[in-house]
């Protein structure tokens, strides 16, 4: 139980991070940015043989977990950093 009472507290006193703030921190990081257009890029080739109907589905389908993936890095990076320098 001080487990889940330590995770309780923790989210309590951080606030979370707005999404402009995550996507800006993408667009400024060369790396991130070059990971979304490859998922993407990727997304579009895979999806490109398929019916004009699934298209869409599948394209969100494909690129939805990666750029979770990529956006959850930068987000944990954003909350180090914001850890790290309270005054922000």
């Amino acid at each position: 139980m001080g487990l889940v009472q330590g995770r309780a507290s923790r989210a309590e006193e951080r606030s979370p991070l707005p999404m402009t703030a995550l996507l800006a921190a993408t667009l400024r990081s060369p790396r991130e940015l070059a990971g979304l257009l490859v998922v993407v890029l990727v997304a579009v080739v895979v999806v490109s043989p398929l019916p004009p109907l699934l298209q869409p589905i599948v394209g969100v389908a494909l690129a939805a977990v990666p750029g979770t993936i990529l956006l959850n890095r930068v987000r944990r990076r954003l909350e180090a950093e914001r850890d790290r320098d309270p005054e922000r």
